[in-house]
């Protein structure tokens, strides 16, 4: 299964990953391209989009740049990607039938190998256009293994780096905790203050522009909020930053009414540093002598926020 921050949809042109090294995946290109006397190889990935060029190797025309996308849903791509790992060898004059791209209007042969991301999910092709010789093709398709299996690698390598960014407990940009380091350290805090009878609470906060003074929130408007956070709960209470532009705590309190008044000193304390901003927030409450699990009471007070009212409405709306 691949790591819930992998959406293979989008094309790994729109971000930067360390772990694909694009260059030496061009330089690979090049080496199949003068292996098969070729006119040009390219590895392409199947997107939302279509099918998208991610890299190939020189040649004289305008065609299979890096980014080109084909948006129309070719037959001929679909094939490609969904062959056997050995790959095809095409004889594209024999696909007179067959709807083809207008960069392969004058290809006569196309080799191809599928590239898997390592669930085994269709991550798109390699291609060769025009090898010198379909018999030499046919005979050392072999040779388009090792750059296979070196992309393969390569989307491994990826993914393992995104599950262990997605399971280490601290946020990158403001130092608190994570979701999944806030699922980690909760229970256990929440376990400990029911041994105490203390009371606890959920609290939900979610960070909007405030139209039309701003349009878009900013990482620097997140390390804001993250901070008021912190400076405003105890330090037995744990805060975490849960999504792009949500933020949790689990804050012991004497009665259910203070996390009202939490929530309120975090709002104000944000409008006294940026009246740009709006809070929205929401939260759920522990008895001491409650069993309640923290994941029902951490979706209940998920659910009061404006954003997940609105997300379920039209969710209604749609099955209706």
């Amino acid at each position: 299964m691949l790591p819930e921050n992998i959406h293979t949809g989008v094309s790994i042109l729109e971000n930067e990953n360390a772990q694909i090294n694009l260059v030496r995946w061009m330089h690979q290109c090049e080496l199949m391209k003068r292996y098969f006397e070729a006119d040009v190889a390219f590895v392409a990935q199947q997107t939302d989009l279509g099918f998208e060029i991610i890299v190939s190797s020189i040649n004289d025309t305008r065609k299979y740049l890096s980014g080109t996308l084909y948006n129309e849903k070719f037959e001929l791509f679909t094939r490609l990607a969904n062959s056997q790992p050995e790959g095809i060898n095409l004889d594209l004059s024999r696909e007179s039938n067959a709807e083809l791209p207008r960069d392969l209007a004058t290809a006569s042969s196309l080799l191809s190998r599928p590239i898997l991301w390592p669930d085994g999910t269709i991550f798109g092709c390699l291609c060769v256009i025009n090898p010198a010789s379909r018999e030499t093709a046919s005979t050392n398709a072999f040779m388009l293994e090792p750059f296979q299996v070196l992309l393969q690698q390569d989307l491994a390598l990826l993914c393992q780096s995104q599950r262990i960014e997605s399971l280490s407990m601290r946020d990158r940009d403001t130092g608190m905790l994570n979701h999944y380091g806030f699922i980690m350290m909760a229970p256990r805090q929440l376990n400990l203050g029911r041994r105490f009878g203390a009371h606890a609470g959920i609290l939900f906060f979610e960070l909007y522009p405030n139209a039309p003074l701003l349009d878009e929130i900013e990482d620097k408007h997140i390390r804001l909020l993250g901070n008021i956070i912190q400076d405003t709960i105890r330090t037995a209470d744990i805060a975490a930053h849960y999504s792009q532009s949500q933020f949790v705590v689990l804050a012991f309190v004497d009665a259910e009414r203070d996390l009202g008044h939490i929530s309120r000193r975090v709002e104000k304390l944000l409008m006294q540093q940026n009246d740009r901003l709006k809070l929205d927030s929401g939260h759920s409450f522990f008895a001491p002598d409650s069993s309640a699990k923290l994941a029902p009471m951490l979706e209940q007070a998920k659910r009061q926020l404006k954003s997940q009212q609105k997300s379920d409405e039209d969710e209604i709306a749609t099955e209706a």
